[in-house]
C-alpha cells in the first residue's frame, strides 16, 4: 500500500483539477460523491499523459481507494465517494471554494454542546464516564473554534463577491439582474451570516432549551461549585476564543445589510416601472383584440393611462405652447443651425468668479495693538509701580475706547518688555482685576529702583508671560 503523505503531495499536484470535484459535490449537495466517469475523464487526460509511470501507478483509482482518498466507488450509481478529510483539506486551500455553514450544522453543534455539558454535570467526577464526556466536550470546543473561525474566513469571500458584483452593477457592467443579486445578499444574509451571529450571541433566548454561551455558563458554574476553579478558567478562555469572533461576524453583517438596503430601493423602483410597463402592455393587447390595431393613440381616455395623474394638464398645456412646438422638421433643423452658428459667433465673455475671490485680511486686531503699544511707549520708565497690571489697568481705561480686559494682556506684554528684568519683582500676593464682564487673577509684579527686597523673587521671562 502507498504512503498517505505520498498520496496526499500528488493530489495537490493536481489540486485544479480535484477542485472541479469539489465544485460538483458543493453544486449537487451529495454526501461527498461526484461522478466516477469524471475522475476517468481526468485521470486519461492529465496523468496518462505524463511520462512517469510512477506517477500512473499512485493516483489509479486502486491506489486512491486503498489510501482513504476516495472511501467508496459505488457502481450501481457510478459516483465516487471522496474522504471527508481530503474534501476539507481543499477547501482549506481554497477558501472560495468552501460552503458557508447554515442554520442546521449550528443547531447541532448548539445541541451537542448542551447534551454534552449535562452529561459531564451527570457523572460522577473522576470516574472513567466522566473521563470520556470531558475528552468529547473539549474535542466539541476545538471543532467549534475551528468551524467559526473558518466559516469567517468563508463569509468574507462572500460578502467581498456580492460587493464586486455589486460594483459592477452600479458601474453599468452586471452579468446578474436586480432581482438575481437580491436573492444571492439576502440568501447570504438569512441563510449564513445571520445562524453564525445567533450562535455565539450570549443573548439570544430560547425556548425550553439553552443557547450555546448558556450551556457552557452552566458548565463554568458547576466546576466553580464542586471547587474545581482551574477547570473552569480553562473553559472561559476557550469560549472567550469563540465569542470573540462576535463583531467580525456583526460587522459582515451590517456590511451586507447594506447593500441588501440599497439593492431593495432599486428593486422596489425597477418592480414598480415594470408593472406600469405590463399594465400598458395588457391596455394595446385589448384593443389588439377587437381589431384596432391602426391608428391608435395614447390618450387620456385608455384604461391603464386614465389611472396616472402625471399626464393631467398636457391638454391645456399644448393648447397654449403647441405654436412653439408645431414646426416643421427641415425648417426646425436650419433654425437651430443658424442660432448655433451665432452663438459661436459671439465672444465668450469671462465670468468672474467672485465667490473665491479672496478677503482682505482684517486688520482691526494689530490696529488695536499698535494704538496700546504707543500708549505704553509714552509711559516713564524709571518711576517705582507698586502693583503693574493696576497701574497699567487705570491707564489704558482713560487712555483707549472701549477698554476690555484683553488690553491689559497687550499692554503687560508690551510694558515687561521694555523694562530690565532686574527691576521687576514678584509677590506671593494675589490680586484681580476685572471690566465688568470678566476678571483675571494675577500676582502681583512691582517695579522698583532699589536693591531687591528679600520677600520679593526674581520673575523670569517666560513666568512673566505665563502670568
Amino acid at each position: 500500500m502507498i504512503n498517505r503523505d505520498v498520496l496526499i503531495e500528488k493530489v495537490l499536484e493536481f489540486k485544479y483539477d480535484f477542485f472541479q470535484f469539489i465544485d460538483y459535490i458543493n453544486s449537487h449537495d451529495g454526501a461527498m460523491e461526484f461522478p466516477f466517469t469524471t475522475y476517468v475523464q481526468f485521470y486519461n487526460k492529465k496523468v496518462l499523459s505524463q511520462d512517469n509511470e510512477s506517477l500512473k501507478n499512485i493516483l489509479s483509482l486502486d491506489n486512491l481507494l486503498a489510501g482513504g482518498i476516495f472511501t467508496h466507488h459505488d457502481k450501481v450509481s457510478g459516483m465516487l465517494v471522496m474522504s471527508k478529510v481530503v474534501y476539507d483539506l481543499l477547501v482549506f486551500l481554497d477558501v472560495s471554494r468552501n460552503k458557508e455553514l447554515s442554520h442546521a450544522k449550528f443547531e447541532s453543534l448548539r445541541q451537542q454542546t448542551e447534551q454534552s455539558t449535562i452529561n459531564i454535570m451527570h457523572c460522577e467526577t473522576g470516574s472513567q464516564d466522566y473521563r470520556d464526556q470531558l475528552n468529547l466536550f473539549w474535542d466539541l470546543i476545538s471543532e467549534i473554534l475551528t468551524t467559526v473561525k473558518e466559516n469567517i474566513r468563508v463569509l468574507h469571500y462572500k460578502v467581498d463577491e456580492v460587493a464586486n458584483q455589486y460594483g459592477q452593477f452600479e458601474a453599468g457592467q452586471q452579468t446578474h439582474s436586480i432581482n438575481e443579486l437580491y436573492e444571492t445578499a439576502q440568501q447570504l444574509h438569512h441563510r449564513h451570516i445571520k445562524p453564525c451571529l445567533e450562535f455565539i450571541n450570549p443573548d439570544i433566548q430560547l425556548v425550553n432549551r439553552k443557547n450555546f454561551v448558556e450551556s457552557i455558563d452552566a458548565l463554568m458554574d458547576y466546576y466553580r461549585q464542586s471547587g474545581h476553579e482551574s477547570i473552569a478558567i480553562a473553559i472561559r478562555y476557550k469560549l472567550t476564543a469563540i465569542t470573540s469572533y462576535y463583531k467580525d461576524i456583526e460587522s459582515l453583517s451590517n456590511r451586507l445589510l447594506t447593500y441588501l438596503y440599497s439593492l431593495a430601493e432599486q428593486r422596489r423602483y425597477f418592480m414598480a416601472i415594470e408593472q406600469r410597463y405590463n399594465a400598458l402592455m395588457q391596455t394595446f393587447e385589448k384593443l389588439y383584440r377587437h381589431g384596432g390595431q391602426k391608428n391608435l393613440y395614447l390618450t387620456a381616455d385608455l384604461e391603464d393611462i386614465s389611472d396616472m395623474g402625471c399626464f393631467d394638464g398636457l391638454s391645456s398645456h399644448k393648447l397654449s405652447f403647441s405654436a412653439k412646438f408645431d414646426r416643421h422638421p427641415e425648417k426646425s433643423i436650419q433654425q437651430f443651425k443658424h442660432y448655433f452658428e451665432e452663438i459661436q459667433q459671439r465672444p465668450i465673455k469671462q465670468k468672474v468668479d467672485i465667490s473665491h475671490a479672496p478677503k482682505m485680511p482684517d486688520k482691526t486686531l494689530q490696529s488695536r495693538k499698535n494704538d496700546i503699544l504707543k500708549h505704553i511707549a509714552s509711559l516713564p520708565k524709571e518711576q517705582f509701580i507698586e502693583d503693574i497690571h493696576q497701574y497699567l489697568d487705570n491707564y489704558l481705561k482713560t487712555s483707549i475706547n472701549e477698554y476690555t480686559l484683553v488690553d491689559v494682556l497687550y499692554g503687560l506684554e508690551f510694558y515687561l518688555s521694555l523694562i530690565p528684568k532686574t527691576k521687576i519683582r514678584q509677590l506671593s500676593e494675589r490680586r484681580r482685576v476685572e471690566d465688568g464682564s470678566y476678571y483675571w487673577e494675577y500676582r502681583v509684579l512691582t517695579r522698583i529702583n532699589n536693591q531687591a527686597n528679600p520677600h520679593m523673587t526674581d520673575l523670569k521671562l517666560k513666568e512673566q508671560v505665563n502670568d
